[in-house]
């Protein structure tokens, strides 16, 4: 073998590492960017899930209109259409009981999530009162939310209460 055809295997060989190198860092870099922004999602998504949970319990008869408002803001898809259609009757319920409730306390954990969809449970403690009720009496709602990210924000497109 010549010196030229050994210069030119060695730059070859130089030349492929080279390549395989950008395309390993280029790979590995896609997978940590795609990692990062679905970490960033889902703390996104998990945050937004406790505060929809909290919209959704805290309730004041005196301003009912400005608190359905709100959870209907946050809503998309089933569980808007859902509560859009049950609105009338849920204020009218919630006047004529007098209804306050406010969140004490709210834990949220993430089950599952993307960078488009999430799943979270939220576990609240709400001290609520109504005509029933007048002094008040503590509850403890556990709720489980499924999120859609909707434009720029998260959003509940399904929510139950589960055990």
């Amino acid at each position: 073998m010549s010196r030229q055809s050994t210069a030119r295997a060695l730059w070859a060989l130089t030349v492929l590492a080279l390549v395989a190198t950008v395309a390993l860092a280029a790979t590995r870099g896609r997978d940590w960017w795609d990692a990062r922004t679905t970490e960033q999602a889902q703390s996104e998504a998990l945050a937004a899930g406790r505060q929809h949970a909290i919209n959704f319990a805290t309730i004041d008869y005196r301003k009912v209109d400005e608190d359905t408002a709100r959870v209907k803001a946050g809503a998309t898809g089933e569980f808007l259409a859902s509560y859009t259609s049950q609105l009338d009757d849920l204020k009218k319920v919630i006047v004529e009981n007098k209804s306050v409730s406010s969140v004490e306390r709210a834990e949220a954990a993430l089950v599952s999530g993307d960078r488009d969809s999430a799943t979270v449970i939220v576990g609240l403690i709400a001290p609520t009162s109504n005509t029933v009720v007048p002094k008040g009496e503590t509850k403890t709602y556990r709720t489980k939310l499924g999120l859609r990210h909707v434009g720029e924000q998260w959003k509940v497109e399904r929510l139950e209460f589960v055990g």
